[in-house]
């Protein structure tokens, strides 16, 4: 007689679980109540308060104590955090960025975002290396700090770029970018497909991937100016939409 593993409640109870905490990650930053959550995950109320006691007192999420609105927990950006140590395996994304960056001879960078950040995940180098590029994998930026980043926050209504310009007003300013500035690129990002950057000594092109890949990130290549005139932007440009585009 074979063994049971797991019971059929239990592996819908962690189902459960896991869908009340994905629809928590996409609220993530404004936060969620948790009707709502349970609503969006299919969960009745009784077994959505249940599993959420477990889940707080795990440390994966956490409830606000004024708005009673829950957010992902330290434990599960944790988490996050650790598998991001890893590097990606051989899957086609990181076959094309090497293959990118053999075309172009110029570094190639995948950004995710993590919340209000871009958060540098993997570097593949060209045959023009710049020492400090090596630095940037594991490194974090604001969204809109960057090429990468800047695509991603493209992706985000009008409305919700201000709100997050606002949360991080002091920072932003600090490096010189206003929110007319940071929406000029947006917009600008809006028209062709992906961002173009050129400041310090440094330019770049970054492209947000399809929504299909799993998680919102964005291919960035970045070099030096002199290397990356406008023109050659916009070209860069296209060979990333090309190569990236089908997810």
């Amino acid at each position: 007689m074979p063994t049971k593993t797991s019971t059929p409640g239990g592996v819908q109870s962690l189902s459960r679980a896991f869908a009340l905490l994905q629809r928590l990650a996409e609220q993530h930053e404004g936060g969620a109540a948790l009707p709502e959550l349970a609503r969006q995950a299919g969960i009745d109320r009784t077994t959505a308060h249940r599993m959420a006691r477990f889940l707080e007192a795990a440390g994966y999420i956490e409830r606000e104590a004024a708005s009673k609105r829950y957010h992902l927990g330290t434990a599960a950006m944790a988490l996050g955090l650790r598998a991001m140590n890893r590097p990606p395996p051989n899957s086609v994304l990181v076959t094309r960025m090497k293959a990118l960056a053999r075309l172009t001879g110029d570094a190639v960078f995948l950004i995710v975002r993590i919340g209000d950040h871009g958060h540098c995940l993997h570097t593949e180098e060209g045959s023009h290396r710049i020492k400090s590029f090596q630095l940037l994998t594991g490194s974090s930026r604001l969204l809109g700090q960057g090429t990468g980043s800047m695509a991603l926050l493209a992706r985000m209504d009008d409305e919700a770029i201000r709100a997050h310009h606002a949360r991080h007003r002091v920072e932003y300013e600090a490096g010189g970018l206003s929110l007319l500035r940071l929406m000029r690129g947006v917009e600008r990002a809006r028209a062709s497909g992906y961002a173009l950057a050129g400041a310090d000594g440094v330019a770049g092109v970054g492209f947000a991937l399809p929504l299909a890949m799993g998680a919102e990130a964005a291919i960035s290549i970045v070099s030096a100016a002199s290397r990356m005139p406008v023109s050659r932007r916009h070209e860069l440009g296209r060979i990333i939409m090309s190569m990236f585009a089908d997810g």
